[in-house]
C-alpha cells in the first residue's frame, strides 16, 4: 500500500505532473525574460520608466472609466425612477395635458406631425389628417401607450405616394428609435453590464456539455470584446467593414515652412528616402494612380495599388486603395502653417487589416501596426527636413 501511494505521489494523476512542470518552466522563463528586459544595463532604466508611465496611465484611465460608469448608472437610475413615477401618476392627467403629450409623441414617429389634427375628449385621443404609409401603426401604438390615454380613434388618411398631398411633401423619413445594444457606440453602463454578462457566461459555461460550452464561450468572448473596445463586430472582425475598421491619426510639428515639406509628401517616389518600410513606389503617367511595395510582418513584401481622390497643392492629398486589395484603406495628408515658420503635418489613415481591429490589436502588441510605423515615419520626416535645413540656416 505504501509502495502504491509512493508511486501515485511520484506519478500522480495522468498528465498533471507534466502540466505542472510545463507551467513552472513557462513561468520561470517568463520571469527570467521579464527581469532581463527590465534590468538591461543599457535600456533597463528607460524601460522601467516607460512601464511606470504606462501603469500610471492605466490607473488613470481605469479611474476615469469607473467614474463614467458610476455617473451613467446614476443618471439611468434617476431616469428609470422618473419614468416609473410618470407611468404610475400620469394617469390622473386631464384632457388638456393628454393633448400635449399626444402631440409630443407624434413628433417622434411621424415625418409630418403638423399634418395630423389631435383632439382628446374623456381620455380618448382622436387622430385626423394625413400620414405616410408605414408610420401610422407605430404612431398609433405609441399614443396608446401614453399614461392616461384610454383609447385611440385613428381617423387619419394613409397615403403611399405623397406627391398629391402638399402637407406630406418635403423632409426626410423618421427613423424609429434603435435599441441601445444595436447602436454603433454603447454607453458606459451598457458596456459595463455587457462585460459583466460576458464574464458570467464564461463562468457558467463549465457546467455545460463541451459543444455547448464552446458555443457559450465564443459568444462570451465576442460580447466581452464588443464591450471592451466599444466597436461594432464588423469592425472588430473586419467582415463587411469596407475600408474602415481601424482609425489612425498622427501629427508632428516640423521647423520648416509648408513649401519645403510639400515636395516630400506629394512625391511618393522619395518616400523610400526616409521610410525604411517603403521599398518601392511607382506612379502612373497621369500621377493619379500608384503602385506600392512595403515591408510587412516578418519582412514579407505587401503590394497594393492606390488612387488619389483629391489634391490641393501645398495643403492636402487624399487617396484610397483600389478595389480588390488585401488591406483596404483610405488616407489623407494635411499641411497647416504654424507660428514661427513651422508646419503641422497631420496624417489620417483608416484601414481594414486582416481580422479587423482584432488583428490590429495583435499587430500592435508585436510593434508592427501602422500606427506605430506612422509615428516613426513622421519623426523620420521631421529629422530629415530639419537636418537638411541646418546647413542653410548656418550660412
Amino acid at each position: 500500500m505504501r509502495t502504491r501511494d509512493l508511486d501515485s505521489a511520484v506519478a500522480g494523476e495522468p498528465g498533471r505532473p507534466w502540466a505542472k512542470t510545463a507551467a513552472m518552466l513557462g513561468a520561470s522563463a517568463a520571469a527570467g525574460a521579464t527581469m532581463e528586459y527590465l534590468f538591461d544595463p543599457d535600456r533597463g532604466r528607460s524601460r522601467r520608466a516607460k512601464m511606470r508611465d504606462q501603469a500610471s496611465h492605466a490607473v488613470h484611465e481605469l479611474s476615469y472609466g469607473l467614474g463614467r460608469v458610476s455617473r451613467d448608472l446614476g443618471n439611468r437610475s434617476r431616469g428609470l425612477a422618473a419614468g416609473t413615477r410618470f407611468r404610475l401618476t400620469g394617469r390622473s392627467a386631464d384632457d388638456r395635458i393628454l393633448h400635449e403629450r399626444v402631440r409630443a409623441e407624434l413628433g417622434r414617429y411621424l415625418t409630418h406631425p403638423h399634418a395630423v389634427h389631435v383632439s382628446v375628449q374623456d381620455r380618448v385621443a382622436r387622430l385626423e389628417g394625413d400620414v405616410l404609409r408605414g408610420e401610422e401603426r407605430r404612431a398609433a401604438r405609441a399614443v396608446r401607450r401614453i399614461p392616461g390615454v384610454k383609447a385611440v380613434d385613428a381617423q387619419w388618411r394613409v397615403h403611399r405616394d405623397p406627391s398629391q398631398v402638399p402637407q406630406l411633401q418635403g423632409g426626410g423619413r423618421i427613423r424609429p428609435p434603435v435599441p441601445e445594444l444595436l447602436q454603433q457606440h454603447w454607453a458606459p453602463s451598457a458596456r459595463f453590464l455587457a462585460g459583466t454578462a460576458a464574464a458570467v457566461m464564461w463562468g457558467l459555461s463549465r457546467r455545460f456539455p463541451r459543444p455547448v460550452a464552446w458555443s457559450v464561450r465564443c459568444a462570451a468572448t465576442a460580447l466581452g470584446a464588443r464591450a471592451a473596445t466599444n466597436l461594432p463586430l464588423r469592425r472588430l472582425t473586419g467582415i463587411n467593414a469596407g475600408r474602415r475598421a481601424v482609425d489612425v491619426n498622427r501629427a508632428v510639428s516640423i521647423a520648416a515652412p509648408p513649401e519645403e515639406i510639400w515636395p516630400l509628401v506629394s512625391d511618393y517616389s522619395v518616400f523610400a528616402t526616409f521610410m525604411p518600410d517603403v521599398r518601392e513606389v511607382r506612379r502612373s503617367a497621369d500621377g493619379v494612380r500608384s503602385h506600392w511595395e512595403i515591408s510587412g510582418p516578418a519582412g514579407r513584401p505587401i503590394r497594393f495599388d492606390a488612387v488619389e481622390t483629391s489634391r490641393e497643392e501645398g495643403k492636402h492629398i487624399t487617396w484610397k486603395s483600389t478595389e480588390g486589395q488585401l488591406i483596404a484603406h483610405t488616407g489623407a495628408v494635411r499641411l497647416a502653417p504654424e507660428e514661427g515658420g513651422r508646419t503641422r503635418v497631420q496624417v489620417e489613415l483608416t484601414y481594414n487589416p486582416v481580422m479587423g481591429a482584432a488583428g490590429h490589436a495583435v499587430a500592435r502588441l508585436l510593434g508592427a501596426d501602422p500606427a506605430t510605423r506612422l509615428r516613426d515615419d513622421l519623426m523620420r520626416l521631421k529629422s530629415y527636413v530639419e537636418e537638411r535645413r541646418q546647413p542653410a540656416m548656418g550660412r
